[in-house]
């Protein structure tokens, strides 16, 4: 009888101190935790904790819902606030706080801790020799730390050590009785066990007992639906990659927005993912930490990947402009744009991500200063080729489809690349000519020509007469002159020499032709009207020198 009075009273107490927790509102809603000392810091963490464990006790546990679980995690940050997770990384410090949180109170909940009264506030602390403010709970290894500097400066908060090893601390005594009243007992392990608003604590309780053991301080039942989650994550990459493998043969800039499945689909599904490893599952402890961290990992490489993926259809999408050819200068200008730009944004989500994990990126940085420099050097001639084709880019010397005579050679321009061009001979041979050789030629562009140029000398027998000379002359340049497609101010014909056996005349004019096929056929036909005229002149055969 004595033994069931007193269960009655203890469980009287319990539910008291939670009704208490979490009925009481707070007169001034806004002040900031009080922080200021040992004992304001400890009383602050307890009591904090405590509220939520009286919420867990009173409102979550009968009746889960998605807000009753954000209100869960929202007063978590008090306790988390009151412990130093500068240690951690910062893709882990809200899950690793909150691990570090409960176990620190289950293990304050079973140590005996001094009386408030006894505890030192800020004016009754030493300075440590370091010039550390500091209070270690006795027989403890359990310190508390005042921030010295920065935002909340002279604020005592529970060190970063004791946060590093709150579970050791937690694995000791966990065997040990309670010492003072909770809301609900053993919060840590409920919540090691326990999974988020969409998975009700009564369902845990009706699994088999198997699947409710722990493993890697996770329940059973928690490893299997983290493989579910991955099994999921992995077919909906899998399909986002058949998706481009479909059709090869696409436009450039279906085939580009084809390319954006996959980044985006890792994108898409890891945060979804996440929230169900962490927020559902309620993975904790290490598990939630390295899951959290990877999930941190993938998040930030998809954004880089997908800012790398989205560079070229952006290009793609201004060359389909009518405007643009897609082999042209300017196509060629807009994709190395393109690539730039992308380089430079996966950069910044790289240096982000690390940023993240604690990774110090401005080290890396000065790192691969040095290391490329060694690069640079080593890549001396794909460098100059690039720069070639820069060049190339901005004076606009050819362009793809140009007849350009380059040394002694003549072709089309078929590629202007990065780092070569390629140009297709009369002999329909390709040429690869590297941008830093071709970028030192003499360029010769024959398809810029306005006109084209007939120059001849024809030569006359030697006993032509002066009065055939001059007959054949005027009609020459009548000829010329009258032709429609030559430009009359660039006629020119004159007797320019005296040969060994020849009287030697000059003809030179333009042809008012930029294509090369065309003045084929009007040189042609001047030439056999030519030859009509001297024969009509009575000067004989003609011969070109």
């Amino acid at each position: 009888m004595l033994n069931a009075t007193r269960r009655l009273g203890a469980a009287l107490l319990l539910s008291l101190a939670a009704a208490i927790a979490c009925s009481q509102s707070p007169v001034h809603p806004l002040k900031p935790p009080d922080r200021s000392g040992p004992r304001a810091a400890l009383a602050t963490f307890l009591d904090s904790t405590d509220a939520v464990s009286a919420f867990v006790a009173r409102e979550y546990l009968p009746s889960p819902s998605r807000t009753k679980f954000a209100r869960i995690i929202e007063l978590s940050a008090i306790p988390v606030e009151g412990l130093d997770v500068s240690a951690l990384s910062p893709a882990a410090r809200q899950k690793g706080g909150r691990a570090a949180a409960w176990s620190l109170y289950e293990v304050l909940n079973r140590i005996e801790l001094p009386p408030l009264e006894r505890i030192p506030d800020s004016s009754q602390l030493g300075v440590a020799p370091g010039g550390e403010a500091r209070w270690v709970i006795p027989d403890t290894e359990i310190a508390l730390v005042r921030v010295p500097s920065g935002p909340r400066s002279g604020e005592f908060l529970f060190s970063a050590d004791t946060v590093a090893r709150a579970e050791l601390f937690y694995e000791r005594v966990r065997h040990l009785p309670y010492r003072r009243p909770v809301p609900i007992a053993g919060l840590k392990d409920l919540i090691v066990s326990g999974g988020g608003w969409m998975i009700p604590y009564a369902w845990i309780r009706a699994m088999p007992a198997a699947l409710r053991t722990p493993l890697a301080d996770q329940a059973l039942w928690k490893w299997i639906g983290l493989a579910l989650i991955l099994a999921l994550f992995v077919l909906i990459l899998w399909m986002a990659y058949r998706l481009p493998q479909r059709r090869r043969d696409q436009s450039p800039f279906r085939q580009a927005l084809a390319q954006l499945a996959l980044p985006a689909s890792v994108l898409a599904a890891t945060p979804v993912a996440a929230y169900l490893a962490l927020r559902q599952l309620n993975l904790t402890d290490a598990v939630g930490v390295t899951v959290n961290l990877s999930a941190t990992v993938i998040t930030f490489l998809a954004a880089g990947w997908l800012w790398w993926r989205l560079a070229p259809v952006l290009a793609e999408a201004i060359i389909a402009s009518p405007r643009i050819g897609s082999e042209s200068v300017d196509a060629h200008l807009i994709r190395l744009s393109a690539r730039l730009l992308g380089m430079l944004g996966a950069a910044a989500f790289l240096a982000l991500g690390a940023n993240q994990l604690g990774i110090p990126v401005y080290g890396i940085v000065a790192g691969l200063g040095v290391g490329g420099l060694a690069i640079a050097l080593a890549a001396q001639p794909t460098i100059e080729n690039l720069i070639g084709g820069l060049n190339l880019f901005a004076d606009k010397p050819i362009r793809v489809g140009d007849v350009c005579k380059y040394g002694d050679a003549v072709g089309t321009v078929e590629v202007i690349g990065i780092r070569s061009t390629r140009i297709r001979g009369a002999d329909r041979t390709l040429t690869t000519v590297p941008n830093s050789v071709l970028a030192k030629m003499p360029i010769v562009n024959l398809t810029q020509r306005d006109r084209q140029l007939i120059q001849s000398t024809i030569t006359l027998p030697s006993e032509t007469t002066r009065e055939q000379l001059r007959h054949n002359l005027v009609k020459l340049r009548e000829l010329l002159r009258a032709h429609p497609r030559v430009d009359p101010d660039s006629v020119r014909v004159r007797f320019v020499a005296f040969g060994k056996s020849s009287l030697d005349i000059e003809v030179f004019a333009y042809v008012t032709t930029r294509d090369w096929v065309e003045f084929l056929g009007i040189r042609e036909d001047i030439l056999l009207r030519i030859m009509g005229v001297l024969g009509q002149g009575g000067a004989g055969a003609t011969f070109p020198s």
